[in-house]
């Protein structure tokens, strides 16, 4: 009975082996990278989508006490959310940089 069952984990390790990442350190690296920048690339178009809501007045703004909102009350939160486009943009063209650095062929005069 044993051994069916390490038989068994033997060949789903097998199957395992052959991954869509890969199995090498590097296919794995290349693998994160590519997530990561789908991750940052779909992050961005959600935060400019709240900096086209923060500057395009689309937002309503109700006083806790019912006075009137100050005028531009969302400029702050449009600012905080460029700053944070711009990090975003600065980390996809990090992450792309490193892959395509990963991704191109050793140079033969390094050798």
């Amino acid at each position: 009975m044993t051994e069916n069952v390490v038989s068994f984990e033997e060949k789903r390790l097998e199957l395992l082996a052959g991954t869509i990442f890969g199995s090498s350190a590097e296919e794995l690296n290349v693998a994160a990278i590519r997530s990561n920048i789908e991750f940052a690339r779909s992050e961005l178009k959600l935060v400019q989508s709240y900096i086209d809501l923060a500057y395009g007045g689309e937002i309503a703004i109700t006083m806790s006490d019912g006075s009137e909102a100050p005028p531009q009350a969302l400029a702050h939160l449009g600012n905080v959310l460029s700053n944070y486009e711009q990090v975003l943009f600065d980390q996809i063209a990090s992450l792309e940089q490193e892959l395509e650095i990963l991704d191109s062929p050793p140079d033969e005069d390094e050798n």
